[in-house]
């Protein structure tokens, strides 16, 4: 999905790629490819020098290995990488404002002392980084993606760029592995949302921006994906009927579920069933 793209531009992704947003000051792709690949050099053409953040998404593993390479030729390697390239003076004006706690690395380039190297290699290893990776590649229905994937451009600059870690206070951590466990282990209970709160002993709009703070999502939001990643799965591996499962996970009106199911997957859960989109390990929420 294209998110914006400047005024009689046309850019196309490389073999191999998907191209996600792209406007003036940025171009997000992924892209996934094997080491023997010949297409895998092929990239976009930049008019001009971008900085360029490779996030390598897949986890070890011993079917597919991953990056960093070896210097083994005999070894066929699985990358799948989520490439954000970001224009120089939009990545410093956004981390100007904060350049006491920029990585160190990055203070002279924020200073316009220096450049950054055209390439950073990144491991996605944080969850909650792995979060907005993911939202890159399957955002949520929205009116506007344009608007979207800044926010999220934004958001994977201030996980990338900074020394240390703004974290939520002792108190709302441990309040939030409180409510993540009771939303986990409830997803059954139509009122799960409302009764979270009470357990929590917060008004609302506390446990709102609670999870805005740490999930970078509502309480709502957070609650609709676990249900629907539990409905996907148990699509995938019973042989429950759909209303069973609709039921199992919360929604007591099977058309409201099949219709919010259909936003979020592209297509409805019997379809689903019938050809999933996802593996049972990629719908667990990391």
């Amino acid at each position: 999905m294209i998110g914006s793209l400047p005024p009689n531009r046309v850019c196309d992704a490389p073999a191999g790629a998907r191209l996600l947003y792209h406007c003036a000051h940025a171009l997000v792709y992924e892209r996934r490819f094997y080491s023997d690949d010949p297409l895998a050099a092929q990239e976009f053409e930049g008019e001009r020098s971008w900085i360029e953040f490779v996030l390598s998404l897949r986890p070890l593993d011993p079917e597919h290995l991953t990056c960093p390479r070896t210097l083994r030729s005999d070894v066929r390697y699985l990358h799948h990488h989520l490439i954000v390239r970001l224009e120089p003076e939009y990545l410093r004006r956004l981390l100007a404002p904060d350049a006491e706690r920029v990585l160190p690395d990055l203070q002279p380039f924020v200073r316009g002392d220096a450049e950054l190297p055209q390439t950073l290699y990144l491991l996605v290893n944080n969850p909650l980084l792995q979060g907005v990776a993911e939202a890159f590649l399957t955002p949520p229905p929205v009116g506007s993606l344009r608007l979207f994937y800044e926010g999220k451009l934004r958001e994977l600059v201030a996980f990338l760029c900074f020394a240390e870690p703004e974290v939520v206070a002792a108190q709302d951590d441990a309040r939030l592995r409180t409510a993540l466990e009771y939303l986990q282990s409830h997803l059954s209970d139509p009122d799960a949302l409302q009764k979270v709160s009470e357990r929590l002993c917060v008004s609302p709009r506390q446990c709102q921006r609670l999870f805005r703070v740490a999930m970078g999502c509502s309480p709502s939001e957070y609650l609709t994906e676990l249900r629907l990643r539990r409905a996907a799965t148990l699509l995938v591996s019973t042989n429950l009927s759909v209303s069973e499962i609709a039921l199992e996970v919360g929604y007591l009106s099977l058309s409201h579920f099949s219709r919010v199911f259909r936003e979020r997957f592209g297509k409805t859960p019997r379809a689903f069933r019938q050809n999933p989109t996802l593996s049972v390990e990629e719908l667990q929420m990391k």
